[in-house]
Order: C-alpha cells, then sequence, then structure tokens
C-alpha cells in the first residue's frame, strides 16, 4: 500500500513537472489557411487550439513604433511570452498595397495580422490565422492598428 501511493505521488510529480518544464507540450496539427480570391479562409477552431497551446511568440510589423508595442501589447494580452528569434506562433502585420484608383465610400482592406505557426529559420511556418481591417483610406496607421488589434483582442479573449 506504502509503495503505491509513493508511486502516485511520485507519478504526479513528474506530470506537474514536465508540464511546467515544457517536455508535456501538446502538439496541434496546423491547418493552413486557404486563399479565395483575396480572402483567407481559416479554421477557427484549430487556431484556437494552436493559440491555446503555444507559450511564446515573435512579431513582424511593417513600420517600428507604434506598430510593434501595439501588436507586441496584443500578443502579451494573449498570454504569451514575446521572443525576437524561435517562438511558435509569428504574428505579422501587414499594410496592403493599394492597388488602382480607389472609388469611395465603400471599405477597403487597411490592415491584416497574420499569424504563422511553427516557424523554423527562414520558413514562416503554417499560416493559420487572419485577422483583417477594413475601412476608408486616410485613416491614420496608428488608429488602423489600434481598431485591428481591438477586433483580434475581442475575438479571443482568453
Amino acid at each position: 500500500m506504502k509503495s503505491v501511493i509513493g508511486g502516485t505521488a511520485l507519478f504526479i510529480l513528474y506530470v506537474i513537472l514536465a508540464a511546467n518544464s515544457g517536455f508535456a507540450q501538446v502538439q496541434v496539427v496546423a491547418r493552413a489557411c486557404t486563399k479565395d480570391g483575396n480572402q483567407y479562409n481559416c479554421d477557427k477552431p484549430n487556431f484556437e487550439k494552436i493559440l491555446r497551446v503555444a507559450k511564446t511568440a515573435s512579431i513582424r510589423t511593417p513600420r517600428l513604433q507604434p506598430s510593434s508595442e501595439q501588436l507586441g501589447k496584443l500578443v502579451q494580452s494573449l498570454g504569451k511570452t514575446i521572443r525576437p528569434d524561435s517562438s511558435d506562433l509569428t504574428f505579422v502585420l501587414v499594410q496592403p498595397d493599394p492597388n488602382g484608383i480607389y472609388y469611395g465610400p465603400s471599405d477597403r482592406e487597411l490592415a491584416a495580422i497574420r499569424v504563422y505557426y511553427g516557424a523554423s529559420g527562414n520558413d514562416p511556418g503554417t499560416l493559420v490565422w487572419v485577422e483583417s481591417y477594413s475601412g476608408q483610406p486616410g485613416i491614420a496607421w496608428p488608429i488602423v492598428v489600434n481598431h485591428l488589434t481591438e477586433q483580434f483582442r475581442a475575438q479571443f479573449k482568453r
């Protein structure tokens, strides 16, 4: 009886240590987004699983301040540790090139966050989520980034 209790306690201690040290990190099979014309179709339940198991994230932005700060705050609010080199997720802020002449008043895509999973070296990994923000052209970039990060945060609250 004493050895069963001791063995059980040892097993529980091992599971706790393994979970905290990363030995028991759960791997999720990433389903890549598909592109249909100008739209990306992504698997939200799959991305939510990836978001739950990922511990670290890196960020890439087209401009330095305040874009990187805002994206960094978003990543931290999701409970991820920011690492500049290797990470579980890569958040890329994209500013689409304006194509052609704009005839208003319809909205157009002003910015997007693309999230990649499983990056290695120069390979960004698998594109697992795209969050786009659309609006009227001419909105200041920091405001666009703020709206986009708030939209993402509202959809994936911890």
